[in-house]
């Protein structure tokens, strides 16, 4: 699955921007002046946490088998939790009345033949064979209803066109409020999709091609990788308060995720659904956002360290990017321990360096 990246990265660059504004902000109003504040790099190394959606695994598609106009249903082959075959036979029509309107079609056409031969045996007259047209033309209007009746007995079991499972049968076709309702839907087994729902205050934040993925509710560390296909425009109503932690009666829009792999996923299963910002993988070693390294003119990586006090031009060796964090792996030169400040062009080695938990 192809990767999409912009929407992490500009979230990524939202927090490195407010993370320059922070030392702006503390360094222009200090009691110390010309003071920088620096950060502990064990701070920017923790696990990315996102809000959270709740979901459940659904099929990619159902199909609402309804009753025909006019038809009467004889017997309903499956139950619901059935197991079905493309060609497995959900429900079938009455025939009676297809095999009645045979019956007197045929009688029909058997009176018509007859006055056809009275009237071929008095006479060739104009008049004649203008009646003999007429009983010839009833014939062919008995034998196209013939055909629709036979058309009905023919196709009287209506079958599943696609593998699935039946999940519902309503023997009446009608919903609770006297609407047209499906007698059998089936939905399709095979690949899983998994819907969420988002409030309407959050709904921005999800996007189609957005990277998403999908954490087991039992095993937190079961995880299913992702993509949003579609946000729907109008909203459901329910009280459910799907967002979780959320509000209990907001509206809620639905937005569908495509899996890349849905081993160990069941059809119905309950899971949460997150933006993928790179909590989902904990990387070993010692990373940090790319914002805080500078280079030198020769292209040396280096980043401004607070030591006893004062700042410190460090040179660091970096290893591989992070492109969905927005992260530099540091190989050499930086510790957890280590108090880094936000680069700026003003900088200088000496300069007062002050913990930002300590205040101006």
């Amino acid at each position: 699955m192809k990767k999409k990246k912009w929407i992490i990265a500009g979230i990524a660059a939202a927090a490195l921007i407010a993370a320059g504004g922070f030392w702006i902000s503390r360094n222009s109003g200090g009691s110390g002046g010309d003071a920088v504040y620096v950060v502990p790099v064990s701070s920017m190394n923790q696990q990315i946490t996102a809000d959270r959606f709740a979901g459940v695994v659904e099929s990619q598609q159902t199909v609402d088998f309804k009753q025909a106009p006019g038809r009467t249903i004889e017997e309903i082959l499956v139950s619901t939790g059935d197991t079905v075959l493309q060609g497995t036979p959900l429900f079938r029509y009455s025939t009676t009345d297809a095999e009645n309107k045979i019956a007197s079609a045929n009688l029909e056409i058997e009176n018509y033949s007859n006055q056809i031969s009275i009237l071929s045996a008095s006479g060739n007259s104009t008049d004649i064979q203008l009646q003999i047209r007429q009983l010839q033309y009833q014939i062919q209007v008995q034998q196209q209803a013939i055909a629709g009746s036979q058309q009905e007995i023919d196709n009287a079991e209506v079958k599943s066109t696609i593998d699935g499972i039946v999940k519902s049968v309503n023997e009446t076709g009608t919903s609770d409020n006297g609407m047209e309702a499906p007698i059998v839907t089936v939905a399709e087994t095979g690949d899983f999709r998994v819907k969420g729902k988002i409030s309407e205050q959050s709904v921005g934040m999800m996007q189609a091609g957005m990277q998403v993925f999908v954490r087991s509710r039992v095993n937190e560390n079961q995880l299913w990788y992702g993509e949003i296909t579609s946000v729907e425009t109008e909203p459901e109503q329910n009280n459910e308060g799907m967002y979780y932690g959320g509000g209990e009666s907001a509206s809620k829009y639905p937005f569908y995720v495509s899996l890349e792999k849905t081993d160990g996923l069941m059809l119905g299963q309950h899971v949460y659904i997150e933006p993928n910002w790179g909590q989902g993988e904990a990387k070993e070693g010692l990373w940090l956002d790319m914002g805080y390294i500078g280079y030198s003119e020769d292209g040396t990586p280096y980043v401004w360290v607070g030591t006893s006090g004062r700042l410190k031009k460090v040179n660091i060796t970096t290893g591989a990017t992070d492109e969905q964090t927005l992260q530099v792996e540091i190989l050499d030169g930086l510790s957890e321990d280590d108090l880094i400040a936000w680069p700026d062009e003003s900088l200088q080695e000496g300069q007062k360096a002050v913990s930002a938990s300590e205040g101006a």
